[in-house]
């Protein structure tokens, strides 16, 4: 990364926080109840910025979710990308606020599709567990769709809650996908009862239970299992929202070929803070694009 772009993403980490603090004070938190014990989670709503306030070009794109209502997102290119990482974001913000992790990867030479969930963004309802996986699903399949360079080559980056229909798709092995990276993931028993309401569920055991039986395809144990695509686990030992130890179960339980690394920054941060990010990114993706089994072969 150039002193220019270490700069600018300097200077756009502090615009960044001042801009989610205000969204997220502003409408960023309603909750509606839907049962006992579980209500519609906290989304942000407002777009912070778009990919070229941060000097890259983009197009705006839009599919339909299975529901009828319209998804929206960006596809961020760059001059022969080899492949396309699609990106499912996590909890409480929105697409814009992964302005370091498409950043980074645009450096390398990829290209970025990034999108809302319903309920986030511009996207109209609110958001639901119960969508999270069939906007994913809709979201692949656009990208699938595609026929500019890269598209036919697609690596899952899952986000936090964003690793859950990442785990659940790969273990399908869809069409075009070649790779795996998990960014901040967990497993139910790994995470602070505090972080269980950013998803919208009281932390108590017979509400964790419930919603896990409704949501049983999202459930990471049974998931990660499945997935024989090369895998990147991405984790801070400083994260206090999905502690390490939850990534380190999800990589004994994953089959070959797989890494785990540490990343520096706590949960969502390590994009900005962490030197060695991109380059974690570099050796798998450029493994990737090649054809190798296993992460830096």
């Amino acid at each position: 990364m150039t002193y220019i772009r270490t700069v600018r993403m300097a200077a756009w980490r502090l615009a960044f926080f001042g801009a989610a603090a205000v969204a997220l004070l502003s409408n960023g938190c309603a909750v509606e109840p839907i049962e006992e014990g579980w209500f519609t989670p906290p989304a942000q709503k407002p777009i912070l910025f778009p990919p070229s306030a941060v000097g890259l070009a983009y197009e705006p794109i839009e599919f339909e979710a299975p529901t009828g209502d319209t998804i929206y997102g960006w596809l961020i290119p760059a001059d022969d990308a080899p492949v396309t990482v699609l990106i499912n974001h996590g909890a409480l913000f929105n697409r814009s606020a992964l302005f370091s992790y498409y950043l980074a990867l645009h450096d390398l030479g990829y290209n970025v599709m990034v999108y809302d969930y319903q309920g986030f963004g511009e996207g109209p309802g609110s958001a639901s567990l119960g969508t999270l996986l069939p906007d994913a699903d809709a979201a692949l399949a656009h990208l699938q769709s595609r026929s500019e360079p890269g598209a036919d080559r697609i690596v899952l980056f899952g986000v936090s809650l964003g690793t859950l229909p990442t785990l659940a798709q790969a273990a399908r092995t869809p069409d075009g996908v070649v790779g795996v990276i998990l960014h901040g993931a967990f497993v139910p028993e790994s995470i602070p009862p505090w972080s269980f309401p950013l998803v919208g569920v009281i932390p108590l055991p017979e509400v964790i239970e419930r919603v896990a039986a409704e949501h049983a395809k999202l459930d990471p144990y049974r998931c990660i299992e499945q997935i024989t695509l090369p895998k990147l686990i991405i984790q801070s030992p400083q994260d206090l929202v999905t502690p390490f130890v939850g990534a380190e179960q999800l990589y004994e339980l994953a089959p070959e070929p797989k890494q785990l690394v540490e990343g520096f920054g706590g949960h969502i941060l390590p994009p900005i803070l962490d030197p060695q990010y991109a380059e974690h990114l570099r050796v798998f993706l450029d493994g990737v694009a090649l054809g190798k089994h296993a992460a830096g072969e």
